[in-house]
C-alpha cells in the first residue's frame, strides 16, 4: 500500500539524506583560544589526526557517505516492498541503525578532534540533528508497517 503514512516517513528518510548529500553541511567548528585560526568539521570530510601545531588535514570519509546513501536507498527501496512487510520492516530497521551509526561517527569525530587539540573550543551545530530526524522518520515508518502487519494478522484470525 504505497499510499500509507509510512511511505511519507520513508520518503522523509530519503529527502533528508538527499539534503545532507547535496549540501555537505558544517556540523561543528573549533575556534582557537589564543589563535585567530578556526577549523570546521563537515559531514563528508574526516579529520586525519595531525599533531597540534601543524596544519589540519581532511580526507573524504567513506563511512559517513556510505551509511547515508545506504540509509537513503533502503528507505526508497522499502517503499516498494509493501507486499512483503516483514522484509520491509527489516529494511527500515537497518536504515535506522545506519542513521544511528552516522550520528555516532559524527560525534566521535568531534570528540576526537577536541581531545587532540586542547587549545581549541568546539561548538556543535544544528545540522547534527539531520541524522536524528532520519532515524526518527525510520522508526515512525517501522511503527506504521508493524501496525499494518498486526491488522492483517488480526483479520486472518477472524476468518
Amino acid at each position: 500500500m504505497i499510499q500509507r503514512i509510512q511511505t511519507v516517513y520513508l520518503f522523509a528518510v530519503f529527502a533528508i539524506g538527499l539534503v545532507l548529500v547535496w549540501q555537505d553541511p558544517v556540523y561543528a567548528w573549533f575556534d582557537g583560544v589564543n589563535q585567530p585560526s578556526s577549523y570546521v568539521l563537515m559531514f563528508w570530510n574526516s579529520y586525519t589526526g595531525t599533531a597540534p601545531g601543524q596544519d589540519v588535514v581532511y580526507v573524504p570519509d567513506l563511512l559517513t557517505i556510505l551509511s547515508t546513501i545506504s540509509a537513503m536507498a533502503m528507505g526508497v527501496i522499502s517503499i516498494f516492498f509493501y507486499k512483503n512487510r516483514k522484509f520491509q520492516m527489516r529494511l527500515v530497521l537497518t536504515a535506522f541503525l545506519l542513521c544511528v551509526l552516522l550520528e555516532a561517527v559524527l560525534l566521535a569525530r568531534f570528540y576526537w578532534f577536541k581531545s587532540g587539540h586542547p587549545t581549541f573550543v568546539g561548538h556543535l551545530g544544528i545540522p547534527l540533528i539531520w541524522p536524528i530526524l532520519m532515524g526518527m522518520s525510520g522508526l515512525m515508518a517501522y511503527r506504521g508497517i508493524k501496525a499494518d502487519e498486526e491488522m492483517v494478522r488480526s483479520m486472518d484470525r477472524i476468518r
